[in-house]
Parts: structure tokens; C-alpha cells; sequence
């Protein structure tokens, strides 16, 4: 009953296609054969044929199982392998991340390096700070000294201005004095010009 069943299910199937076509005709082949009573020969001929191009078929899909099952396995590996990649890619670019944040860091360190170090290099040091204060200091008091000897000197030549204003105003006066003096020969009075003793003493 049940190959009943089948035989009827491939038949009505149709003819198909590949292994289910050999299939039908050989299932055809054996009841032509169970119902022929002559020329069974050729009948079983064309069952054996029918086989042996079945069996070659099985074959084939056994070598294309086992040939698909290798490919499976290599796929798999390969995929393995290409985790195991990803994984490593992912971990070096956790590393560049971290390399690159770093060097970010120190160039940004640097430049506020150099920025600290061209203002201090703007800025003079103490050590020259206080060189240039004590020359400037030195500078100031060479000035002063400067300042106070030309003040003496000014001092000195008012004082020699005064005296010498002072000796004119005496030499004007005296001259007046000898231009009011009566002159005459028999007198015994002294040169004209000459200069009484104490306006000699006024000269001195």
C-alpha cells in the first residue's frame, strides 16, 4: 500500500526534473515489467541503466554534500578568522584613539609650553631687572651730581656777576667823586685818576 501511494504520488507529480525524473520512469519501468509478459529484456536493461544513472546522481549529491559541508566549514573558519580581525582592528583603533587624544594632549601642552616660555623670554629676569634698576639708579645719582655742580657753578657766577656789579657801581661813583674835586697848579692834590685809600679799600 504504501509504494502503492508513492507510485501514485510520482506519477501524479509528472515527470519532473533530474533524479525525480529518473525516479518516475524507473517506478514506470517496474510496472511495465510486472505487466509485460514479453520483451522483459529491454524492460530491464533500461531499469539497470536507470539505476546506474540514479546511483551516479547520489554520488554526485554525496560529493556536492561533502565538497559543501568542507565549503561550510571554511566559511565558518573564515568567519571566525574575520571576527577574531575585527576584534584585533577594533582593539588597534582603541589604541590610535587613545595614542592620537594623547599626542593632542601634548602638542596642546607644548604650544601652552612655548606660549609660557616666549612671555617669560619677553619678560626680563629678576637678575636683569635688577641690573637695569641699579644702572638706572647709578644714572640717576651721576644726574643729580651733575645737576648739583651746575647749580655751584650757576651759584659762583651769580656771585662773581654780583661782584663785579657791585665794583662797577663803586668805580662809577668814585669817578663822579674825582669829576667834583676842584683842580688847580699850586695845590698838592693828588693825580687826576688816582684813587683815594679808602675807595682803594672798597676795590678790594
Amino acid at each position: 500500500m504504501a509504494e502503492e501511494a508513492i507510485i501514485r504520488k510520482l506519477v501524479a507529480d509528472g515527470d519532473g526534473t533530474g533524479d525525480d525524473r529518473r525516479i518516475v520512469q524507473l517506478f514506470q519501468l517496474i510496472i511495465m515489467l510486472s505487466k509485460s509478459n514479453s520483451d522483459t529484456k529491454s524492460i530491464t536493461n533500461k531499469i539497470l541503466i536507470n539505476l546506474d544513472q540514479i546511483e551516479l546522481s547520489f554520488q554526485k549529491q554525496a560529493q556536492i554534500s561533502a565538497i559543501t559541508e568542507i565549503e561550510i566549514a571554511n566559511y565558518e573558519q573564515l568567519c571566525t578568522e574575520i571576527d577574531e580581525m575585527i576584534t584585533q582592528n577594533n582593539s588597534k583603533m582603541d589604541a590610535v584613539k587613545r595614542e592620537l587624544a594623547e599626542a593632542k594632549q601634548i602638542r596642546k601642552n607644548r604650544q601652552e609650553y612655548d606660549a609660557l616660555a616666549k612671555l617669560i623670554k619677553e619678560k626680563p629676569s629678576r637678575v636683569e631687572t635688577s641690573k637695569r634698576l641699579k644702572l638706572l639708579q647709578d644714572e640717576l645719582e651721576e644726574a643729580y651730581a651733575k645737576q648739583k655742580m651746575l647749580e655751584q657753578r650757576l651759584i659762583e657766577k651769580r656771585k662773581n656777576m654780583y661782584t663785579l656789579a657791585v665794583l662797577l657801581d663803586n668805580l662809577e661813583e668814585m669817578n663822579k667823586e674825582a669829576e667834583d674835586v676842584p683842580m688847580s697848579e699850586g695845590d698838592d692834590a693828588s693825580p687826576a685818576g688816582a684813587v683815594p685809600s679808602s675807595s682803594a679799600g672798597s676795590l678790594k
